[in-house]
């Protein structure tokens, strides 16, 4: 579900310079990354504005990483950037965990050389608390995705009334759990929700309920299906939840701590943002608001009153958010039963 047939032709819309694939000093320079259900409908929205942008426009947009939206690149920028010269003009990317590698938090986000923007009326319409907890960690969004535990209900012999993340770290459901995620690694927000309400101890639960990792195209696909390794209990990103053909046999579950939120995050050089103002006019447009609503993606401005929403203390933890990253990974990774994982691995099964 990741990959696309479509072929575009790099070359027509992207300018070469010099010897950098990732920077281009004659540029505003673009670093946009997606989940992958998002990534053909950005391309197929963003492409041609870059193209007509470019045509009308004496300084370009340079963004290598448009035709796939990956992240590729941009970690090892952010952690080795020394000078804002060495950085993309523009920040889209829904993996906030590269905002806090190496140095990039003190030198380029807290001394606010870098400003993350959020609308005006997204904040005035997001509760008080998580917008000041993003405006306190100078963190732009433009959406959040969240996870939903998606219930199998062809899988007989679990209960049907699960409402609660007490239920789900119950010894009760061990061998019953898939999640979409990365076999070496925790997903940050979710692994930091439940070790603050319910220490370590819930974190190591957890790890030992679940008997698969797969990439969410996996799991759906075999859901409802013969497939003997299907599980009843799935964790998906909701991006990911919301493709999830009708036809299926399942149930979205609401559980009542609510649910974890993931920003993405419009980060852009203070320095900059005069000059990038036809673009993030673009980004704040209706059009991609629509794409990213249609994707499965909460807009700030529909947050359900009636939900709690949590996400990481990042103002708190972020001058140790590697430190409390790496201890996150080593009880999640610890706890995962990975001889049964590893076996159940198949070429193209995994995140990438």
């Amino acid at each position: 579900m990741c990959n696309s047939n479509t072929k575009l032709d790099f070359s027509s819309i992207m300018p070469v310079f010099g010897d950098s694939f990732y920077l281009s000093p004659h540029a505003i320079n673009m670093h946009v990354s997606m989940p992958c259900p998002l990534k053909v409908p950005f391309n197929q929205f963003f492409t041609p504005y870059v193209k007509e942008y470019n045509a009308s426009h004496a300084t370009p947009i340079y963004c290598p990483n448009i035709m796939d939206c990956s992240s590729e690149g941009i970690e090892w920028m952010l952690r080795t950037a020394k000078s804002e010269s060495d950085l993309p003009d523009i920040i889209v990317t829904s993996n906030y965990r590269i905002l806090f590698s190496g140095a990039f938090y003190d030198t380029f986000m807290k001394t606010g050389r870098y400003k993350g923007l959020i609308r005006d009326d997204y904040k005035r319409k997001m509760p008080a608390d998580l917008a000041g907890n993003l405006e306190r960690s100078n963190l732009g969004i433009l959406c959040f995705s969240s996870w939903s535990f998606v219930q199998d209900l062809t899988v007989e012999g679990v209960p049907t009334d699960i409402e609660s993340w007490e239920q789900i770290i119950s010894p009760d459901r061990k061998g019953e759990i898939t999640v979409h995620g990365h076999i070496d690694k925790a997903t940050f927000g979710l692994a930091y929700f439940i070790v603050k309400h319910w220490g370590k101890e819930g974190l190591v639960r957890f790890a030992q309920n679940i008997t698969d990792i797969k990439h969410f195209s996996n799991i759906i696909k075999r859901m409802g299906s013969a497939d003997p390794e299907k599980t009843a209990l799935n964790l998906l990103p909701d991006v990911a939840a919301s493709k999830i053909p009708s036809s299926k046999k399942i149930k979205k579950l609401n559980l009542k701590e609510g649910k974890v939120l993931a920003p993405m995050v419009l980060m852009v050089k203070a320095s900059k943002i005069e000059a990038c103002s036809e673009i993030l006019e673009k980004i704040g447009s209706r059009g991609f608001s629509d794409l990213l609503k249609n994707g499965g993606c909460i807009m700030p401005d529909a947050l359900d009153p009636e939900i709690t929403y949590f996400i990481p203390d990042f103002w708190e933890i972020a001058d140790r958010y590697e430190e409390v990253e790496q201890e996150l990974n080593k009880i999640y990774l610890g706890n995962l039963p990975m001889k049964e994982i590893e076996g159940k691995i198949k070429v193209g099964s995994l995140c990438k």
